[in-house]
């Protein structure tokens, strides 16, 4: 099953949840083709750093960070969560 890919200290920055431009550079390719298809006008989409998933089966060890990439629509209600897998 693949894994997400860990955050980089610079995409987590301080840890809050933020809108990123679709465009920015900071949005991986990966996610901005399957977000660009379902956007509409008003819909935003966020970065949000989360715990990765458990290194082992037993949940033990240190848990990396990752990104998961928010579409919301205009109201603020989740659309999709995204995030890039290894």
């Amino acid at each position: 099953m693949p894994r997400p890919i860990p955050a980089t200290a610079a995409q987590i920055g301080n840890g809050e949840d933020r809108p990123v431009d679709v465009h920015s550079p900071e949005v991986p390719a990966g996610i901005r083709a399957r977000v660009l298809p379902m956007m509409q006008p008003g819909d935003q989409l966020w970065a949000c750093p989360r715990l990765g998933p458990p290194r082992s089966l037993l949940g033990l060890g240190p848990r990396g960070a990752v990104i998961e990439w928010w579409l919301l629509d205009a109201q603020g209600e989740l659309i999709e969560a995204f995030w890039e897998e290894a």
